[in-house]
Protein backbone atom coordinates (compact mmCIF):
# COMPACT_ATOMS: atom_id res chain seq x y z
CA UNK A 1 0.00 0.00 0.00
CA UNK A 2 1.30 3.76 -1.22
CA UNK A 3 2.22 6.02 1.60
CA UNK A 4 0.61 9.15 1.27
CA UNK A 5 1.76 12.44 2.49
CA UNK A 6 0.53 15.80 2.97
CA UNK A 7 3.04 18.48 1.87
CA UNK A 8 2.78 22.00 3.40
CA UNK A 9 4.88 24.62 2.48
CA UNK A 10 8.60 22.63 2.76
CA UNK A 11 7.04 20.15 5.65
CA UNK A 12 5.87 16.72 4.43
CA UNK A 13 3.26 15.00 7.09
CA UNK A 14 2.11 11.08 7.47
CA UNK A 15 -2.24 12.32 6.34
CA UNK A 16 -4.59 9.12 6.86
CA UNK A 17 -7.68 9.22 4.81
CA UNK A 18 -9.90 10.80 6.95
CA UNK A 19 -7.85 13.66 7.83
CA UNK A 20 -7.17 13.90 3.77
CA UNK A 21 -10.93 14.39 4.12
CA UNK A 22 -11.01 16.94 6.68
CA UNK A 23 -8.48 18.49 4.90
CA UNK A 24 -11.15 18.82 2.03
CA UNK A 25 -13.50 20.17 4.08
CA UNK A 26 -11.01 23.15 5.26
CA UNK A 27 -10.24 23.48 1.90
CA UNK A 28 -13.92 23.99 0.47
CA UNK A 29 -14.66 26.20 3.33
CA UNK A 30 -11.34 28.58 2.91
CA UNK A 31 -12.20 28.86 -1.17
CA UNK A 32 -16.42 29.38 0.24
CA UNK A 33 -17.41 32.41 -1.35
CA UNK A 34 -17.44 35.03 2.04
CA UNK A 35 -15.06 32.94 3.77
CA UNK A 36 -12.30 34.34 6.08
CA UNK A 37 -9.86 33.03 3.96
CA UNK A 38 -8.42 30.68 6.57
CA UNK A 39 -8.58 27.88 8.72
CA UNK A 40 -7.00 25.76 11.65
CA UNK A 41 -6.26 21.89 10.68
CA UNK A 42 -5.67 19.57 13.44
CA UNK A 43 -3.95 17.31 11.20
CA UNK A 44 -3.63 14.56 13.90
CA UNK A 45 -6.85 14.01 15.78
CA UNK A 46 -7.24 12.15 19.51
CA UNK A 47 -3.62 11.27 19.66
CA UNK A 48 -0.41 12.54 21.30
CA UNK A 49 1.15 14.70 18.38
CA UNK A 50 -1.29 17.25 17.76
CA UNK A 51 -0.30 19.18 14.70
CA UNK A 52 -2.24 22.17 13.96
CA UNK A 53 -1.57 23.80 10.41
CA UNK A 54 -3.12 26.61 8.98
CA UNK A 55 -5.06 26.49 5.75
CA UNK A 56 -5.37 29.50 3.67
CA UNK A 57 -5.55 30.94 0.44
CA UNK A 58 -1.72 30.90 -1.34
CA UNK A 59 -0.26 28.26 1.02
CA UNK A 60 1.07 25.68 -1.07
CA UNK A 61 -0.98 22.41 0.03
CA UNK A 62 0.20 18.89 -1.94
CA UNK A 63 -1.13 15.58 -1.51
CA UNK A 64 2.31 13.19 -2.48
CA UNK A 65 1.45 9.24 -2.90
CA UNK A 66 4.99 7.36 -2.29
CA UNK A 67 5.21 4.21 -3.54
CA UNK A 68 5.63 1.03 -0.26
CA UNK A 69 8.19 -1.53 -0.55
CA UNK A 70 6.06 -4.35 -1.95
CA UNK A 71 3.85 -2.00 -4.52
Amino acid sequence: MPDRYLRYGEQRYIITKEAESRLNRALDSVYAEGSRGHEWLNLYNGTEAPCRLLIATGVPITIETVPGLDD
